[in-house]
């Protein structure tokens, strides 16, 4: 008798249920429409789904893409501004409700992402070559909800830089956490720098040429977020966060070892090494003037030895002698990333070319080969002791990067720098003109915040030309980038067709 009850009551669900199949709810979800439009973000950068009974089925369509249940999020390059569709069914009843919305790109200033140091002491006894214990608290926008991302005691602090931190009030810092940590998405990595970008009154020129670099197959580019900085719940403005340029498994997982010369090496250009009193040893050397700096292997390294820099002038120099021979250099160089890596460079018109943070790569039994890119905040206009200008070639030109010179004076080579300048303009400029124009919007109240802060705009900033000091508003700041950006990519197409251009001079 009981199982005949317990069938019963089956049957009668299956029967209430196909009832409910057939019977029509067109007021009742006509009646949720605010209850859904409200729970619905207006800048979505996480997974959500509808607080809704389980009677209801939920679709989400985001422009082409459809989600069931639970709309999945997936950054864009660039924030998108667009409409949501979310369809609600039950019954024979179904609804459909729209509105606009914007899907924040991982590095869009929406997240207002603002990371809290809490100091044993006063701030300005941050030093520069001394780390000290910190806490660090990170806090960032859940679509729409302030949440905290991170929160440690484990970590430290110093400052960093050379002009950066001895010249400009606002200082910039490197982060570096006990274990290996993730911060907004980042890869996983114990150490991270915090860019001041105090002459850059744009706040974005480095941001912009990693997202440059991301658009070239060939180059490996920084993970960068912009956050407002707080240094015992003190406001210090708008910085930069980025990835710190090192050997490290999650970011150029260089296999290096130390005491093998045939090895991975990572290695800098540095001219500053003229300044300093350096003498050339374990991790430095010289090749024709230009002073290079090894990072790994490791110079601490009890391996380590002399024969590691003597093996790396040797390799050098052969790669030069190669391009002054015109050939026989395609094995002692990847052309293909070298030549995009100079590439930014030279639209950037950066002055660091030739000077310094040019990163170099040497492979275990292979070439030469670049990256990352680093320090673009005097480039795109912003340096007024050079031909700052959207005209004029800079970084192959005496005295620049002696090695992109070397370049430049090979046929074969300058065919490709315009084959490769080609797809810049017709592939990665239009996207970098919806970054700036992004960064723009989402970037406005940040960088009004960081300019009453540090009311610079009407100031002069060293290095910052007439142009710059011209422009009174964080907006019009991020214009010159962009309009410096198309001026300088109209010169060089026009340049690029010249028969100086073809006969490889530059001066």
């Amino acid at each position: 008798m009981r199982k005949i009850w317990i069938v019963l009551c089956g049957l009668l669900i299956l029967t209430l249920s196909a009832c409910d199949a057939f019977r029509n709810y067109d007021e009742e979800l006509l009646s949720l429409e605010d209850i859904i439009l409200n729970q619905i973000p207006e800048k979505i950068n996480a997974d959500f789904s509808l607080d809704l009974p389980n009677e209801y089925q939920v679709s989400f369509r985001f422009q082409s893409l459809e989600y069931k249940d639970m709309f999945k999020y997936a950054p864009p390059f660039y924030d998108v501004s667009s409409t949501l569709d979310v369809t609600i069914k039950r019954g024979t009843s179904q609804k459909t409700f729209s509105k606009q919305v914007i899907l924040l790109s991982l590095d869009s200033g929406y997240h207002e992402t603002k990371i809290y140091l809490t100091l044993p002491h006063a701030k300005e006894s941050i030093q520069r070559d001394v780390y000290t214990q910190v806490e660090v608290t990170v806090e960032t926008q859940k679509n729409g909800v302030m949440t905290i991302e991170h929160h440690t005691q484990e970590a430290q602090l110093r400052g960093r830089g050379n002009s950066t931190w001895y010249v400009y009030e606002k200082k910039p810092y490197r982060l570096r956490f006990d274990k290996n940590t993730s911060i907004l998405g980042m890869p996983a990595a114990k150490n991270y720098v915090l860019l001041a970008e105090y002459a850059d009154k744009s706040l974005i020129r480095n941001a912009v040429t990693q997202k440059m670099a991301s658009l070239f197959d060939t180059l490996d580019p920084l993970e960068v977020r912009p956050v407002e900085l707080y240094i015992n719940f003190e406001y210090v403005g708008v910085y930069l966060l980025t990835e710190h340029i090192e050997n490290h498994p999650n970011k150029l997982a260089l296999d290096t070892k130390a005491g093998v010369l045939d090895t991975n090496y990572l290695f800098e250009l540095d001219m500053r090494f003229y300044e300093q009193n350096i003498e050339e040893g374990l991790d430095w050397f010289i090749v024709d003037r230009h002073p290079y700096q090894i990072k790994d292997p490791d110079p601490d390294d009890p391996l380590f030895k002399e024969g590691h820099a003597d093996y790396l002038r040797e390799k050098l120099y052969a790669l030069e002698s190669a391009l002054m021979a015109k050939e026989g250099y395609e094995h002692l160089l990847d052309v293909d990333v070298a030549v995009d890596f100079f590439l930014i460079h030279e639209i950037a018109k950066n002055v660091d070319v030739g000077w310094s943070s040019v990163f170099m790569i040497k492979k275990e039994g292979g070439p030469f080969t670049y990256g990352p890119l680093w320090d673009f905040d005097f480039a795109y206009g912003n340096a007024d002791y050079i031909d700052y200008g959207i005209e004029n070639w800079y970084g192959m030109r005496a005295w620049k990067n002696r090695m992109f010179i070397l370049m430049m004076q090979v046929p074969e080579i300058r065919e490709k720098f315009k084959e490769r300048f080609t797809y810049f303009e017709t592939h990665v400029l239009p996207e970098i003109e919806m970054v700036i124009n992004a960064y723009s919007r989402s970037m406005a109240d940040m960088g009004n915040r960081n300019v009453e802060r540090w009311p610079i705009l009407n100031t002069y900033v060293w290095p910052n030309p007439f142009e710059v000091m011209e422009r009174k508003t964080h907006k019009l700041q991020v214009d010159y980038v962009l309009l410096y950006l198309i001026g300088r990519t109209l010169w060089m197409k026009e340049e690029l067709k010249t028969e100086r251009y073809h006969m490889g001079m530059f001066e």
